[in-house]
């Protein structure tokens, strides 16, 4: 078994990087907020047309058989200008996941599922109407009139009474032993919710102006977090469907799954903003095997992230408390509000008395907000943060422990932060630079030289030599940082495929240290991999900023799972171990090929007015892209001769559009040979298809937000769901799902090589 993986491991995305250098050894083994002009084209009459097809759909979605045209028409009709108006606000796809979702029912891939999905996200597209409005008459207040305002607060009303069961619904709440979610009493958020709207109406009227601007901020906060609140309650629902179904009922158990993973969709950019990698293992494990559900980690994971919410909203009420009363009612609002979800939490962890001293503690602060006093202010918050440190320190949440020293490469990695420092200096010491790089950096570089035949101690010793004879020093100083990731990047890679290797030979204690090692390396360049996304523009004349794929929370994870993996010393502990490796390389790749996009946004925006910048930029493109030049190489040849040109040659011959259309094609080559390979595996080796499957999917990520601009949303979400039933027919062996996945996914692929240059 452990030989059959290690063979796998050259068939995947491992290679990218070497090139297959480090071969196996076969002998031993988002969110913008909408204006009132922005959705000043609604109407309430057409919100409740909305409201009410929604409801149709409700029912026809539970006929057997569904009636696909039924659910297409009322869809279409009365909800989709909604759903488009919430996509265009919130930069969402969510018109794009409910066209596909029906596709799915039309095509009978798994309608129950697809009826879940459509359900779910069609309450996302109401959440987001009622956000987006209240959050619109809150910016507008001061200028438009109460008539107007109250047009668009009828309208957010409207769209509550779609929603309005789901946020009516008990408490869930972790069991006593932690392996489950039981319920809890209800918060009548539903009840809390319409008082609150019944408020902001009130306020419109405008009687007072400043006390009822501060009003209608605190009442959007009301209405936001305790619906918020409410899905909050509705994925711990469907983790407990998923526990108690596993065992007996896996059909309800994937549904339950599948319900779970689109309702943490409506508040998943609550819990990221303060615990990405967090977020990254809910989604794991609403997208993943169901067996892998842990209530306790879902809960843990959660509480994280709202507990980062409220020191968030503590810190901005200490800055508010002396000169602005609005602003720190409204904060201390919000902090009440976002700890109302895991009270029942903290209580089971610490105690009763913890939870009535936390939310006395918020109380008080709210009434110091009130009355601008200060020194009660500091007191409340000093209380509440001593309370949140106790109970954060009782979850159960994802956390790299490492466990041998790495002393070598901690030293290289302090050495290479120091000259990150050094370089941005001016002038630029050049014998700092060296002093610094003198030592376990260095050797480290001769290293990675030796096993790869590379000469990269040679360019960081001449960049340096240039920086102390005052050539081209900007030039100089990105060769040495771009040269020292890409040390780092290899030292990662070598250790990671040393484990590989090695798994079954070495034994744990020495598994750990090479995975250690490989972690100590990732601190180096894990802010390469922390940036946010860099797309073509619509005219596909330059680069612009995408969303942040959290690809640093991604690849910590990665760790983790792999670390488990070694230390658990499970049956399926290679197959782990593969599995963690390629999320750990996949999402490094992309990383890099980020970072070459960037400078390509910088060589275009600055070739016509700043050619020293612009130089600068093709500089750090082409050192970017030396790091994953293989992963173009191996299938695009050609591509990889004409991106090396532009990034070395005339700035002006730099063509956005080219360079991101080679990258793309080189990417299909490499997932088209990943589909190959799950043909062959599929009905015969269910461990190698699921992997090989779990491959096509992470290279076919990078390329997605370039397919979606080129193609559309709805083809997007296709392939993405596609992608999830190939690893799924994987796993289960199920040939049929599995050839009419790799059949969608080819063909949309095709689709997408057709529009690119």
């Amino acid at each position: 078994m452990i030989q059959k993986f290690k063979t796998i491991v050259l068939a995947g995305g491992l290679v990218v990087l070497t090139g297959g250098h480090f071969a196996v050894n076969h002998d031993s083994t988002a969110a913008h907020a909408a204006t009132l002009e922005t959705i000043s084209k609604t109407t309430v009459e057409e919100v409740n047309a909305a409201v009410l097809a929604f409801q149709e759909i409700g029912s026809l979605r539970r006929e057997d058989p569904i009636n696909t045209d039924a659910i297409r028409s009322a869809y279409v009709n009365s909800i989709q200008a909604l759903a488009q108006q919430a996509d265009a606000a919130n930069d969402l796809a969510l018109d794009g996941i409910v066209l596909a979702a029906i596709d799915e029912i039309g095509s009978n891939n798994e309608p129950e599922l697809a009826a879940q999905v459509i359900d779910k996200t069609l309450q996302h597209v109401f959440f987001l109407t009622i956000l987006d409005r209240v959050t619109a008459v809150r910016d507008d207040f001061d200028v438009t009139d109460t008539e107007t305002l109250n047009l668009k607060w009828n309208e957010a009303v409207a769209a509550f009474e779609a929603i309005k069961g789901t946020a009516a619904r008990e408490n869930k709440v972790l069991t006593a032993d932690r392996q489950s979610i039981q319920t809890g009493d209800n918060p009548t958020l539903d009840i809390q919710i319409s008082m609150a709207f019944e408020r902001g109406r009130n306020a419109l009227n405008k009687q007072n102006l400043a006390e009822d601007k501060i009003e209608i901020s605190i009442v959007r906060q009301i209405i936001r977090l305790s619906l918020a609140r409410a899905y909050y309650i509705g994925v711990l629902r469907e983790v407990e469907g998923i526990i108690s179904n596993r065992n007996r009922d896996i059909a309800e158990a994937r549904e339950k799954q599948k319900e779970g993973e689109n309702f943490y969709r409506i508040i998943e950019d609550f819990i990221t903003r303060e615990n990405a990698m967090g977020s990254e293992l809910i989604k794991a494990q609403f997208t993943g095997d169901v067996a892998q559900v842990e209530a306790d980690q879902i809960v843990s994971e959660l509480s994280k992230g709202f507990i980062g919410r409220v020191r968030a909203e503590l810190t901005a009420n200490e800055a508010s408390i002396v000169d602005n009363r609005g602003r720190a009612l409204e904060v201390a609002e919000e902090a009440i509000l976002y700890a109302n979800t895991f009270l029942a939490d903290l209580e089971l962890r610490l105690d009763s008395a913890s939870r009535v001293s936390l939310e006395t503690a918020l109380n008080s602060l709210k009434a110091a907000s009130n009355d601008m006093d200060a020194a009660i202010a500091e007191q409340a918050r000093r209380t509440a943060t001593d309370i949140l440190l106790a109970y954060e320190q009782t979850l159960n949440v994802a956390d790299y422990e490492q466990t041998q020293n790495t002393p070598f490469v901690d030293a290289a990695v302090t050495s290479f932060q120091t000259i990150g420092s050094l370089r941005r200096q001016s002038p630029v010491d050049a014998q700092a630079i060296m002093d610094a790089y003198t030592g376990e950096l260095q050797q480290l570089t001769k290293f990675i030289d030796s096993i790869h035949g590379l000469a990269m101690d040679a360019d960081i010793l001449a960049a340096i030599d240039n920086i102390s004879n005052n050539q081209q020093v900007p030039l100089a100083a990105q060769v040495i940082d771009k040269t020292l990731q890409r040390v780092f990047v290899l030292t990662l890679h070598n250790r990671v495929v040393l484990v590989l290797n090695s798994f079954g030979d070495l034994s744990v204690s020495e598994l750990e240290l090479e995975w250690d090692r490989a972690f100590a390396a990732f601190q180096a360049i894990k802010g390469t991999t922390a940036r946010e996304n860099k797309v073509l523009t619509a005219d596909r004349q330059s680069i612009e900023s995408g969303s942040n794929p959290y690809l640093d929370s991604r690849i910590t994870l990665a760790f983790i799972l792999g670390k488990d993996a070694i230390v658990n010393v499970a049956s399926d502990g290679m197959e782990q171990i593969v599995l963690a490796s390629e999320r750990i390389v996949a999402p490094l790749v992309r990383s890099y090929f980020i970072g070459v996009l960037r400078e390509v946004e910088g060589i275009v925006e600055n070739r016509a007015r700043d050619i020293d910048e612009a130089l600068e930029k093709q500089v750090e493109g082409i050192y970017f892209y030396r790091i994953v030049e293989l992963a173009v190489s191996r299938f695009n040849s050609s591509g990889n001769a004409l991106i090396k040109s532009q990034l070395s040659g005339d700035l002006s011959a730099v063509n956005a559009n080219q360079i991101v259309s080679e990258i793309s094609k080189a990417l299909i080559g490499l997932v088209n040979n990943e589909l190959t390979e799950f043909e062959q595996a599929l009905g015969s080796d269910s461990e190698q298809a699921k992997l090989v499957a779990e491959i096509a999917a992470l290279y076919t990520q990078i390329i997605l937000p370039d397919l979606e601009l080129r193609l559309d949303a709805t083809k997007r979400v296709k392939i993405e769901n596609a992608l999830q039933d190939l690893i799924e027919a994987g796993a289960n062996n199920d040939q049929a799902k599995g050839v009419a996945a790799q059949q969608s996914i080819t063909g949309l692929l095709a689709e997408y090589a057709n529009t690119l240059i």
